[in-house]
């Protein structure tokens, strides 16, 4: 058996509290009747949920920095390290591309028209990742330092953050391809253009950043008060900017594009990131469950997505087949019954790999064989 690598729980339990709320965003947006949406209750429903693509881009960033401090020359030399860290960003870029395919047979892409292909090109939470920690990783080669490395990200930061309301609906299409412009405005319906999303991964590393240079005289208790008083400030401070009847910026969308809103989430996130080390470090909590789903949470992530939206059942998707029917007890049966699976496939996966890394990379590409075969061999 090998031995299973050391992890920072508090970070897995954020990003498997944010996959498993996940599951019911898309569960309820999926299968819930439409009506329902209109009741108050859901409305708050709705601001709790808007939580979990901020708080799972957050943590990809913070869990980068806090590895490439100790990788930092690795990355520096381009030696093995910085290469399977490389690929496993590029492996994130194409779970995201994957999980658009229009069709899950390549004779059939073959005959698509560009503007079928449209879908394959809207850029989700994965793309976003993946491009933001391609970006992380390329400031390590250019600045060299971290103090440069550090000023670099707050710049760029502070450019996908306050640029939002100018960048998030423009359309470029007259300067770039749709596949390109995608990454950076909502014009052809993307769900996280860099602008703003890529903010969230770029402030996770910065507050890793400052952890990592705080831990060398100050206790680790009084950095996380810190993070857990910065969060209720900038919640605090974010809402009074709102109300003054002043701004510096074009006419925008407040929930999607605002840098007010921006940070009243970020506040929140690192309010709960802060929580979750309380609850690891002070309570002594263990491995859990949910903190096994953040571990995993790449599988967990496609897994759910294709139970709701694969094309298994004659080429419909559960979504297409059950449609927005279900009355909120139905859908809460539903959420239940794909999370309780969601954690048993992490689980079952996680062990695997606990017990032998080879036999796990023996079951991985004998999965991807028999997937691009049917992809490859499929005629709808």
């Amino acid at each position: 058996m090998e031995k299973q690598k050391s992890r920072f729980v508090y970070i897995d339990l954020l990003r498997g509290w944010a996959v498993i709320v996940m599951i019911e965003v898309h569960v309820f947006n999926a299968f819930l009747i439409p009506a329902i949406k209109e009741e108050a209750w859901f409305k708050v429903l709705n601001f709790i949920n808007g939580l979990v693509a901020p708080s799972f881009l957050f943590i990809a960033g913070y869990s980068f920095v806090l590895i490439a401090q100790r990788k930092w020359n690795d990355y520096l030399t381009m030696s093995p390290v910085f290469w399977k860290q490389l690929g496993r960003i590029f492996q994130v870029l194409a779970v995201g591309y994957a999980l658009h395919l229009p069709f899950f047979s390549f004779n059939k892409l073959l005959s698509l028209t560009w503007e079928e292909w449209g879908v394959f090109w809207k850029i989700d939470v994965l793309h976003a990742i993946a491009v933001s920690l391609l970006t992380l990783l390329g400031l390590v080669l250019v600045t060299r330092t971290p103090k440069k490395y550090f000023v670099s990200v707050s710049i760029l930061a502070a450019l996908f953050i306050f640029g939002s309301p100018a960048m998030y609906d423009r359309n470029l299409d007259h300067l770039l391809p749709e596949p390109v412009s995608n990454y950076f405005t909502a014009a052809h319906r993307s769900q996280f253009p860099l602008f703003p999303w890529m903010g969230f991964v770029l402030c996770g590393g910065l507050i890793s950043q400052l952890l990592v240079w705080w831990k060398e005289t100050i206790e680790e208790k009084k950095i996380f008060t810190r993070f857990f008083a910065a969060g209720i400030i900038l919640i605090v401070v974010s809402i009074i900017a709102d109300v003054v009847p002043m701004t510096f910026f074009p006419e925008h969308n407040f929930w999607r594009a605002s840098p007010g809103f921006f940070f009243i989430r970020l506040g929140i996130v690192m309010i709960l990131l802060s929580t979750l080390w309380y609850w690891e470090k002070v309570s002594l909590s263990g491995r859990s469950m949910v903190s096994i789903v953040g571990s995993e949470s790449l599988v967990a992530y496609a897994g759910h997505l294709l139970a709701i939206y694969g094309m298994f059942w004659n080429n419909r998707s559960l979504a297409f087949i059950i449609g927005k029917t279900k009355t909120v007890p139905e859908v809460f049966v539903m959420t239940a019954g794909l999370i309780t699976a969601t954690i048993g496939v992490s689980y079952l996966w996680n062990r695997i790999k606990n017990w032998s890394m080879f036999y796990a990379r023996v079951l991985m590409y004998s999965i991807l064989t028999v997937v691009l075969y049917i992809f490859f061999t499929n005629s709808f």
